[in-house]
């Protein structure tokens, strides 16, 4: 996949109706970037793609989730460990002064909290 064939995807999908989605910075109508959708999504192949292309691991998006709080609402423990591994701040909390352990725990996602809280 390419980051035009990516971009192209991200631009059919509501969130960017009617943008024009061409850097890895461009906001959503809600203030996501195309990193918090990959994270959302779980795709690595997707984060991978955007990292490599400037994406920041620690982007703020809607309500102030990171990259990380994407990951850790969907359940996504590999996109978890790979954000992680690249620098993902855990400490890092969203607009209601959540941390992405926070979260983990709140939606019951046992095995994330306990690599969030190590």
């Amino acid at each position: 996949m390419t980051l035009a064939e990516l971009f192209a995807d991200y631009q059919s999908l509501p969130e960017y109706s009617g943008r024009v989605l061409d850097d890895v910075g461009c906001k959503s109508l809600f203030g996501d970037k195309p990193i918090n959708i990959a994270a959302t999504r779980g795709s690595i192949e997707e984060l991978w793609l955007l990292c490599e292309n400037g994406a920041d691991v620690n982007e703020p998006g809607e309500h102030e989730y990171r990259p990380l709080h994407n990951a850790v609402e969907q359940g996504h423990m590999e996109a978890v460990i790979w954000l992680l591994e690249r620098g993902a701040n855990k400490a890092l909390s969203n607009m209601r002064g959540e941390t992405p352990l926070d979260l983990a725990v709140m939606l019951e996602e046992k095995e994330i909290a306990e690599l969030l809280a190590a």
